[in-house]
């Protein structure tokens, strides 16, 4: 019955033909790559200097303080939000029904993307060692880029924004399928959040006395709800879309539930907003603050409920696949660990857990299973489905595409538990003042050789994905009538279920 309805508001036409030609998206694909490599890189070597702390000694634009900021905003913006917009311009034309407004805005929005992170990488890695404010970074856990870079990637991201929006005004399908709403919510949270936490305020009140930068406990506030706005209202709801529109495309299974996916949007857009404060449990906020925040954690979940519901039911009976369906596997893998990730988090924001696992290596796997095992995993199997039908050639090899998906899996495994057992041992530890902080080293050594070759796989699977994309893009293959298809997913909403 439901089907029925939603294909009573659609046009009278059924199918229609169109040519993509997915120029931008390409570019953003390269794009994205570049920096996952160049920037996995430097996570690894951050990991290496825990084994090797001597690792480059004397080099001051080598140095961990540098690299590890470098390493964290450049996956996030050079690779996290670069991604989303490469699969949003692949997409968003497909469903709805017709093509990118420009695909030459998306082409200049990936230079301008470029040179945003490459500056505000320079300015992280300082390499002259320049005391200009706006230079160098602000100093603020994930908004680092300084002033000049923060430009750049807002102007890109809302020049992006611009041409999305005018392909959805452009739109033949009046029904939105859901990854379009998710579209839409990636692209106006990244806007606010990254504006309100960008705001060039230290960098003015430096040089020009302005007195215009948050202070004090707002500062610290509205830090953290930038720095988890990130996570949340940026990297996650660009993932869920790439998966509610990847999944039911790589599993050839009609989605679970539409109405489900559009409660777990609005939830989502809901609950987010509030969560920023548990990062700063017993921390200079008022109380009740941090108790609001600890409530919104756990009703998180709703949203990630509604999700693993409807991703769970859509491939219910279809386990089979996973034998040889690469890019299911990396949906699926993807799923496992938005799981894992969201049952840790709830969890941290408790009283007593956060005063023993704050602070210490268990955030920093919980921050890695989220945004590697989760965001990136998904990522993965929506590039692997897109890559053949953007350049219109067949996938340079399955083989490779299996052990990028291996290598990547086992790699943030290995990683997620080293780290969340010795952010245990390491917060249990420093709770004796008995304890001399030198025993916690030793004690830790194991578990940090674990994650640098946890992250040596994961990184691995970085190169090899990349090489199998660059190697796609060299074979001319004539790609298959594929517009019927985006079109019932656009109309249909993936033929939901009553």
């Amino acid at each position: 019955m439901a089907v029925q309805q939603i294909m009573q508001m659609q046009p009278a036409s059924e199918t229609y033909k169109i040519e993509h030609s997915d120029e931008a998206a390409k570019w953003f694909v390269g794009v994205a790559l570049g920096f996952l490599c160049l920037f996995g890189i430097f996570g690894l070597t951050t990991a290496i200097k825990f084994v090797f702390p001597g690792l480059f000694n004397g080099v001051n634009f080598l140095e961990w303080a540098r690299i590890r900021p470098a390493h964290v905003n450049g996956v996030i913006f050079g690779w996290i939000v670069c991604i989303d917009m490469a699969m949003f311009t692949y997409f968003v034309p497909r469903l709805t029904g017709t093509k990118l407004y420009s695909e030459n805005i998306g082409k200049f929005c990936a230079v301008l993307w470029i040179c945003g992170v490459i500056i505000g990488t320079l300015g992280l890695l300082n390499p002259t060692d320049s005391l200009n404010l706006w230079w160098m970074t602000k100093g603020k856990e994930m908004e680092d880029y300084n002033p000049i870079s923060n430009l750049f990637l807002a102007v890109a991201w809302l020049t992006n924004c611009y041409n999305l929006f005018r392909t959805f005004a452009n739109r033949r399908y009046r029904q939105m399928y859901v990854a379009l709403w998710y579209t839409m919510g990636t692209c106006l949270w990244t806007a606010f959040a990254y504006i309100i936490g960008n705001w060039p305020a230290q960098a003015m009140d430096a040089q020009f006395g302005w007195h215009i930068a948050f202070r004090g406990v707002n500062d610290a506030n509205m830090n953290w709800f930038y720095g988890h706005s990130i996570v949340g209202l940026v990297a996650t709801p660009g993932a869920l879309g790439i998966a509610y529109y990847f999944l039911p495309k790589s599993s050839n299974v009609p989605l679970y539930s539409h109405k489900l996916s559009i409660i777990g949007f609005w939830a989502l857009g809901a609950i987010y907003i509030w969560n920023g404060a548990h990062h700063m449990i017993y921390g200079p906020i008022p109380y009740w603050l941090q108790t609001v925040a600890t409530i919104f954690s756990f009703l998180l979940f709703i949203p990630v409920g509604a999700f693993l519901t409807n991703f769970f039911g859509t491939i219910h009976g279809e386990w089979s696949q996973l034998r040889f369906n690469v890019p299911l596997k990396f949906l699926v893998g993807g799923a496992v660990m938005y799981l894992i990730a969201c049952l840790q988090g709830p969890m941290e924001a408790l009283r007593p857990v956060s005063a023993i696992v704050h602070f210490t290596d268990f955030t920093i796997g919980h921050a890695h299973i989220a945004l590697f095992g989760f965001v990136t995993l998904i990522s993965y199997g929506g590039l692997t489905y897109a890559t053949p039908r953007m350049w219109k050639r067949p996938l340079y090899s399955e083989s490779i595409a299996e052990w990028s998906f291996w290598l990547s899996f086992l790699g943030i495994t290995i990683y997620g538990i080293a780290m969340s057992i010795s952010g245990i041992v390491q917060g249990e530890m420093w709770q004796n003042p008995h304890i001399p902080f030198i025993e916690t080293v030793r004690v830790l050594t194991p578990f940090w050789h674990a994650r640098a070759g946890g992250g040596a796989l994961m990184v691995a699977g970085m190169f090899l994905i990349a090489y199998n994309t660059y190697k796609t893009a060299t074979v001319k293959y004539v790609e298959p009538d594929t517009a019927s298809d985006d079109a019932a997913l656009a109309q249909s909403s993936t033929g939901l279920k009553a």
